[in-house]
């Protein structure tokens, strides 16, 4: 075995081998003080620095660029160490007063928690730095502290200064009456996507829809797009000259592109008249039923016959044939006019063979027809006045169940619509637009008798001690809080006040859902276009410019 000799430290006189200096690796630690090399900020600065944008909450990185970094996050500890001259690539020689270390590498680093609201990031670090005279490395931890600084971002600065955006898209939807469910179906698509947030400059409500802000063309392209893959859009592009250069041969050109949404939303009863020339398919001269719209509009004859399929009854409509005979489709009947009705019967009009067949297809709804016997809601157990109609919804609907809907026979029973319509067109009596999700009818009302009265006043005067009790448990908090808030809305659901609340909420629901799948794919394609193009991570405010639209528009 080969043996070494040792020496004594010259400081501390601990065995070591044998090196230039003479001495151990704590004693020459002892002599350099790393921290102050390591503290050392650039030229004009007293200390160690971060920018972050206080509008975006973005971090400063290389190249005046700002990129998203979460607290104590590892994107975040890159741009902290960068932001070191010492550690930096291009730094060469170390100052005067350092000309004992040769060079420095990092080994660790590891965050130190500090109150988020201090502005201030610490980092313990540990370097290895070579001395120049004896060729000697040593190795410390330092504890650096980094102060967060406010600087705007380019992108937020755009928003405060005029004439910075380069392109607007004008988004309208002109309807006679209120409805708007094509543009929150818009709202929902937009708050689900952040490549498409992050892209919009500003947005702007007008009388009929939105203005968005952006500063390239070719993101407004993209955002034209990704509205026709959610709603049908007719899109104009006109172009307006600002300024020109003729020493660098460049112009300032702002672009506009005009979206006229289809005005043709889910539920909707339209009448397609005869004298249009084309475009309709086997609906023309008739009604017809909006059953779903996405890129294009799919509408279905409300009175179909009985030995047809479903997908013979209807017609897939475009933005192309919808405004090249815009006057020649009249929207009736929308979603805020139907009635509830109570279905008493169902009986298929396919037979076997046919159920068979569809159930095979998985995707989409199944849907066929059925012959329908509907009561109304206020007819139900108190007369015998019946409604029947041939409805696409066989496959879902049994007796029992709630469905909403169109009473024809009282809303459209003074019109006439004979030149429009074609010979040999039976108006039906009503038409099923969807079944509601809150189940089946109420019980019928049940018979009184003396055994029931009694029980009947024995829960009157269990009443009144459960409202004193509930009364005093307001004040208070946990379970019996939120047994007493479901009893306030319960009685306010059995007194009719919460009915068109629920309405609301299970419409935007269902948007919601015929948006998800879409804007995740969009969300893919629009992520490696963003990668190319090299555009900004922050989305900032605009999550909360769309609330305050939703706001604005429900006012």
């Amino acid at each position: 075995m080969s043996s070494f000799s040792t020496i004594l430290c010259c400081m501390c006189g601990t065995p070591i081998q044998p090196n230039p200096s003479a001495q151990c690796a704590s004693c020459l630690a002892s002599q350099f003080d790393l921290t102050s090399l390591l503290s050392k900020p650039s030229s004009g600065n007293t200390e160690l620095r971060i920018m972050r944008c206080k509008r975006c909450l973005r971090y400063e990185g290389n190249g005046n660029r700002f990129v998203n970094c979460g607290i104590e996050s590892p994107e975040l500890m890159t741009l902290c160490l960068q932001s070191i001259p010492a550690l930096s690539k291009n730094h060469g020689q170390v100052s005067d007063t350092q000309s004992g270390v040769k060079s420095l590498s990092l080994v660790d680093s590891s965050w130190v928690w500090t109150e988020p609201h201090s502005k201030r990031l610490k980092i313990r670090v540990t370097v290895k730095a070579s001395l120049s005279l004896n060729d000697v490395a040593i190795q410390q931890r330092c504890l650096l502290t980094f102060v967060e600084g406010n600087k705007q971002c380019d992108d937020c600065n755009k928003e405060f200064t005029s004439r910075t955006w380069s392109a607007i898209v004008q988004i309208r939807e002109r309807r006679l009456d209120d409805s708007k469910r094509n543009l929150t179906r818009l709202e929902l698509g937009i708050s689900s996507s952040k490549e498409i947030r992050r892209r919009v400059i500003n947005i702007e409500i007008s009388r009929n829809g939105f203005d968005f802000y952006f500063s390239t063309q070719s993101s407004a392209q993209t955002f034209t797009g990704f509205v026709n893959r959610l709603i049908p859009v007719r899109t104009k592009h006109t172009q307006k000259l600002v300024s020109t250069d003729n020493h660098s041969n460049s112009a300032n050109i702002r672009h506009t592109f005009v979206c006229d949404v289809v005005p043709l939303e889910k539920d909707d009863l339209v009448l397609l008249s005869k004298q249009c020339p084309s475009g309709m398919g086997i609906l023309r001269g008739r009604l017809g039923l909006v059953i779903k719209v996405g890129n294009n509009v799919k509408i279905i004859d409300v009175n179909c016959l009985r030995g047809k399929r479903v997908n013979e009854c209807s017609v897939e409509l475009g933005q192309e044939s919808y405004f090249r005979n815009e006057k020649f489709y009249n929207v009736l009947l929308s979603a805020n006019r139907s009635s509830r009705f109570v279905v008493i019967d169902v009986e298929l009009c396919g037979g076997e063979e046919e159920e068979e067949e569809d159930h095979s297809v998985k995707k989409g709804p199944r849907l066929g027809l059925a012959d329908v016997t509907v009561q109304r809601e206020s007819d139900y157990c108190v007369n015998d006045n019946y409604l029947t109609c041939v409805t696409h919804l066989g496959y879902i609907l049994e007796a029992g169940d709630e469905v909403e809907g169109y009473d024809l026979t009282a809303t459209l029973a003074d019109e006439n619509y004979d030149e429009h319509l074609v010979k040999g067109f039976d108006m039906p009596d009503m038409v099923l637009i969807k079944k509601l999700k809150s189940g089946g009818a109420s019980e019928p009302p049940a018979v009184v008798t003396d055994d029931s009265a009694g029980e009947k006043k024995k829960s009157r005067r269990q009443r009144k001690k459960d409202l004193v009790k509930d009364t005093k448990e307001k004040k208070g908090r946990g379970p019996r809080g939120a047994k007493t808030a479901n009893k306030f809305e319960s009685m306010l659901e059995n007194m009719g006040f919460m009915t068109d609340e629920r309405e609301r909420k299970l419409r935007e629901e269902e948007d919601m859902e015929d948006v998800e799948g879409l804007v995740d794919n969009v969300d893919r394609e629009m992520g490696e276009e963003g990668e190319e193009e090299g555009v900004g991570e922050g989305e900032g405010d605009i999550e909360a410019e769309l609330d305050d639209l939703k706001i604005a528009r429900d006012d």
